[in-house]
């Protein structure tokens, strides 16, 4: 007679060994159904449950424009953008010229990529406000300048990205994404002078703004002026996170003699990431002592000031 061990190894009996694996995969799965339960499906429980608390209070006060458009405002965020479309377009009906939900059908028609659509709803928001004498200091407004001009240099329309984003900036002159944009309308309308101006402006303000760095490598190199392109391509590297590499390649430029005007600011930003304090000191004192009204390096020797100096 055959031992049970060797009845077991050999599959007499098949099914006890099935019947194990199947509990084993059960708990398994139980523990992993847990963890998702417990940690990573509580977000989409609790979203469900704001969810149907926000279209039970519609229920009670369906005329009510600003709760609409606050529920709208909670749909995109939490990616429900057909159903943030729906809410807007109902506030539309009890208030057609409710500016949020104008505001929240241009937001969620960009994300669903309806361009036209989403720079109606702007166009009609900027209309509203002609005759507004707050209007220059209205953040909301300059937002929605920034996002139509935007819209308008994706599409190709040039000329109205500049002006409308030439408004977003008479209302904050330090929107580093607004002066982005212009400087690419500019750029397609071969005016690079004028893009290199606003690229310039837009460093001021952000220092580690890749993608500005490399629209500059590309009016530079347009207009034969070499060096600052490749000063902007090391810069584009510092923007990247790509301290070592950026430094490598400023410090050839150095080495070379190119003295592109920004040099000494780059080397100190890039020297700060680096933690090489006295050099990212020296390198900026010299910049701000040639442009001493400089708010990037201003701020940077500010920050190395209050660093105390590694033993």
């Amino acid at each position: 007679m055959k031992s049970s061990t060797a009845m077991f190894r050999r599959g007499i009996y098949p099914e006890i060994w099935i019947l194990a694996g199947l509990v084993v995969i059960s708990l398994l799965g139980f523990a992993g159904y847990y963890y998702y339960d417990r940690y990573v499906h509580a977000d989409e429980k609790l979203v469900e449950r704001e969810t149907r608390h926000l279209e039970d209070m519609i229920m009670q006060n369906p005329q009510d424009a600003e709760l609409r458009a606050a529920v709208g405002d909670y749909y995109l965020e939490t990616g429900a953008t057909g159903a943030a479309i729906q809410q807007a377009n109902e506030v539309l009906k009890i208030r057609p010229d409710h500016q949020g939900a104008l505001v929240l059908l241009g937001r969620a028609y960009a994300k669903q990529g309806d361009a036209a659509k989403a720079i109606a709803s702007y166009e009609r928001v900027v209309e509203l406000n002609r005759d507004n004498a707050m209007a220059k200091a209205d953040l909301g407004l300059e937002r929605v300048y920034f996002e139509l001009g935007r819209l308008y240099a994706e599409r190709g329309q040039y000329s109205e990205a500049v002006q409308t984003l030439r408004s977003a900036l008479d209302i904050d002159r330090g929107d580093a994404d607004a002066r982005y944009w212009l400087s690419i309308a500019y750029q397609k309308q071969n005016d690079h002078e004028a893009a290199i101006k606003e690229l310039e402006e837009s460093l001021r303000y952000d220092p580690a703004f890749g993608d500005a760095y490399l629209a500059l490598v590309t009016s530079y190199a347009a207009l034969g002026r070499n060096p600052e392109a490749d000063y902007a391509r090391a810069m584009a590297s510092f923007g990247q996170g790509k301290y070592d590499e950026a430094a490598e390649r400023l410090e050839m430029l150095s080495r070379q003699g190119s003295d592109p005007p920004r040099l000494n600011l780059g080397l100190g930003l890039v020297y700060e990431k680096l933690k090489r304090r006295d050099l990212a000191i020296s390198a900026l004192q010299k910049y701000v002592n040639a442009y001493p009204n400089d708010i990037a390096a201003r701020q940077a020797l500010g920050r190395l000031d209050r660093e105390v100096p590694q033993q």
